[in-house]
């Protein structure tokens, strides 16, 4: 075992995955948190035409370095897990903000989510074979070189069944971070999750990956769906992987940082208290760092009372590699996997096998819930005017035409314009869905270059926006007329026949 990135950065303590929903909590108790992990891309604004392709505020900057305890840099769009190299000007923003919040490691995922015809939209499995292993160090390198600070792996969650070709989950991981001489960040719910849908038993994952190279520990919640965990971040630790990890901790040497992540969408249905006693408990598997090793406990049937947090295990399967010419190199691998999760049909034998894989619909479903996710953020009075006019369903069936008929994107601004485009080409017959999708478009056009736009209205539009704010239709059909509302960098502003406040109070400006 080599030495030096191996032995591990300076402890840190317990914190959190940032987003604005729990800012109220960050504020209200700082003690609580020794550091706060900041995810770059969800805070870039990316612009439709480049170079550059990002902006960072500097105001987002400045109140980032205000929130309590240190800062670990945890990047979502540079993985490592495939044969596409990290983006140049990614890893230049990326070492600014390393260099800025004085990160000590930065760390991204051990997964894909693009190849180089089209993106995925999700990270999916990377090929756990020599030359897989061969592709990710060569891309870990380039982080490394890029970032200028050490950088860990984050085990990943995989859908998919094991497979005869492949080394087991955690012979591939130990054999990725020695070879890349790389941290490892561990995400014990993604190990958990992997287990309990059949894939390798948690404590043989752990006997086989290098325990000293692990800096970090991610834990989350997750929830049942159609017989697979899903590691959806929504809420509370399974009570059984909180009872591993208090095995597993005292036998991490170099563990420097455990962090608790929670979807921010999920922060409202399950409240703030709830975070904070999440964060409570990890202060508490922070304490054992010093205790006496103990064995690792694996997760197991459970009680009737905890069958709630977590299902039953699938029963594990355990196939023997064998070492043998890759028939499906790294970069056929992903674009097989890629093509069937965003819903293309298969293109050739290497697909169609997998395409038998039940993980491969879970993945599938899974995108498509993030992509509509995207969709209703950024144009939300379009969405519930869909809804609230022709009905959930075909509101669902608009977006599975979508799907079908464009690949995924990386932002949130990019998914929304190409939905806008799709509505914009069905020629829906919704009363003022054409001008209400146009004000939002405009919104999101300010909100990344910063220029002042006017938006006409054939109504008055007041009644129609605070209405579909409310989410419902106004009760009165709005008036006809002409109306401009003047939409800048720092909200609504009115013009024609409108006052500022009511534009402001018919819609919140975020």
């Amino acid at each position: 075992m080599s030495g030096g990135i191996a032995g591990g950065p300076a402890a840190l303590g317990v914190g959190i995955t940032y987003s604005t929903a729990i800012e109220e909590l960050l504020h209200a108790s700082p003690e609580l948190f020794d550091l706060v992990e900041i995810e770059p891309q969800t805070l870039w604004v990316r612009m439709p035409a480049g170079p550059p392709h990002f902006r960072v505020r500097d105001d987002v900057l400045a109140h980032l370095s205000c929130l309590p305890g240190r800062k670990l840099i945890h990047s979502v769009g540079t993985p490592v897990g495939g044969a596409v190299a990290p983006d140049p000007e990614q890893l230049r923003l990326l070492a600014d903000m390393i260099q800025r919040f004085h990160s000590p490691w930065a760390s991204d995922h051990l997964s894909y989510n693009q190849t180089p015809e089209f993106a995925t939209g999700f990270f999916l499995p990377p090929r756990q074979t020599a030359a897989g292993i061969a592709a990710v160090t060569t891309s870990i390198a380039t982080l490394q070189q890029g970032l200028g600070v050490p950088v860990a792996v984050e085990t990943g969650v995989n859908y998919l069944r094991p497979r005869a070709d492949e080394l087991p989950d955690g012979a591939f991981v130990a054999e990725v971070v020695q070879r890349a001489d790389c941290g490892l960040l561990l995400d014990m719910h993604n190990i958990f999750t992997n287990a309990l849908n059949g894939r390798q038993p948690v404590d043989q994952f752990l006997d086989e990956i290098p325990l000293e190279r692990v800096w970090e520990v991610h834990l989350a919640g997750g929830m049942e769906l159609d017989g697979f965990w899903l590691d959806a971040h929504s809420g509370a630790i399974p009570d059984p992987l909180f009872a591993i990890c208090e095995a597993l901790v005292p036998r991490l040497p170099n563990l420097a940082a455990i962090v608790f992540e929670i979807f921010p969408s999920f922060v409202p249905r399950v409240g703030l208290e709830l975070v904070r006693a999440q964060i409570e408990r990890l202060h508490q598997l922070w304490a054992l760092r010093e205790s006496l090793p103990s064995p690792i406990e694996q997760p197991s049937s459970r009680s009737s009372s905890s069958r709630s947090s977590s299902p039953s295990p699938s029963p594990p399967v355990r196939l023997a590699y064998v070492e043998s010419p890759d028939k499906l190199p790294p970069p056929a691998w992903e674009r097989a996997l890629g093509e069937l999760v965003i819903g293309r049909k298969p293109s050739d034998e290497s697909a169609a096998e997998l395409a038998a894989d039940r993980g491969v619909r879970v993945i599938e479903g899974l995108i498509h819930e993030f992509r509509a996710s995207m969709i209703v953020g950024v144009l939300r009075l379009t969405s519930r005017l869909l809804m609230l006019a022709l009905g959930t369903d075909a509101f669902r069936t608009i977006l599975r035409s979508y799907w079908s008929a464009a690949p995924p994107q990386m932002y949130a601004s990019l998914e929304a314009e190409a939905f806008a485009a799709h509505l914009q080409s069905l020629d829906l017959a919704v009363p003022h869905l054409a001008e209400v999708l146009c004000f939002e478009q405009a919104i999101a056009a300010t909100l990344t270059d910063e220029q002042a736009r006017i938006v006409t209205f054939q109504i008055e539009p007041l009644p129609l926006l605070r209405a579909l704010a409310a989410g419902r239709l106004p009760e009165q059909p709005p008036q006809p007329g002409h109306y401009e509302i003047e939409l800048t960098p720092d909200g609504p502003a009115a013009s024609t026949g409108l006052d500022v406040q009511a534009v402001q109070a018919a819609f919140p400006y975020h």
